[in-house]
């Protein structure tokens, strides 16, 4: 919202505007993978991925395994 609101009042150009927002959603983005690194590698906590370009059946299916599996 930060670099959206900055575009909004005249702040900064478009181009800017997609440059910042990239580099902040990457920066996010490897954030978040450190983060999960650390539940399965620190906290011994597993982590169960599920291929976002499976069918939505598939996908809860899949879901449905792993819960009764608990």
């Amino acid at each position: 919202y930060k670099f959206v609101t900055q575009y909004v009042l005249g702040e900064i150009t478009y181009d800017q505007l997609r440059i910042q927002l990239s580099t902040a959603i990457h920066q996010f983005a490897k954030r978040q993978m450190t983060w999960f690194r650390g539940m399965e590698e620190r906290r011994g906590i597993p982590i169960h991925w599920i291929d976002a370009t499976l069918p939505h059946e598939e996908k809860v299916s899949m879901v449905l395994d792993m819960l009764q599996k608990q």
